[in-house]
């Protein structure tokens, strides 16, 4: 099975597939990283850009699952709605491009009480737990990056068993 996390944005993308052959396996890392785009570019422009790299993302790598970082806003709401149309765009890519991938959505303190078991945890506890679970070398550096693999392990440790023995 393989699982895409996004922690989405306008801005900053981040995003990270893992491969899990058995609910016993430790997941394995196949990629992870960040889509930027361009801060003088247009919002229609930006998201072009997020539609397209998502979409070869998921033709290169089919995943079984995605899991996206539900929003949860309470200040800011221009960067609500900006980050709205984003997501936007990555849930009709996925439902447009892949029939059949199984789609998860958590809240960033859902994944963080998950992994490090305080709902409130640092980035860097964040990228520590990341780390650790996935047996790395070093830390993920980019926050957004590191999230959406959060996202992913938070479907895996949920969520994984419930739908393998569907």
């Amino acid at each position: 099975m393989i699982i895409l996390g996004i922690d989405p944005g306008t801005a900053r993308t981040g995003y990270g597939l893992l491969q899990i052959e058995d609910k016993d396996d430790a997941p394995k890392l196949l990629e992870v990283d960040t889509l930027i785009t361009h801060k003088d570019l247009a919002m229609p422009h930006r998201l072009k850009y997020i539609y397209n790299n998502l979409s070869q993302i998921i033709h290169k790598h089919h995943p079984d699952v995605v899991v996206i970082e539900k929003l949860f806003f309470n200040t800011n709401v221009k960067t609500a709605i900006s980050v709205g149309q984003a997501r936007g765009i990555y849930l009709l890519t996925l439902t447009s491009i892949e029939k059949d991938i199984k789609l998860f959505e958590y809240t960033a303190l859902e994944a963080k009480k998950m992994l490090t078991g305080y709902g409130r945890a640092s980035k860097k506890d964040m990228q520590q737990a990341v780390k650790d679970i996935l047996n790395l070398d070093k830390m993920v550096k980019s926050d957004d990056a590191n999230d959406g693999l959060a996202m992913a392990l938070c479907f895996i440790k949920k969520d994984l068993n419930a739908l393998w023995s569907q």
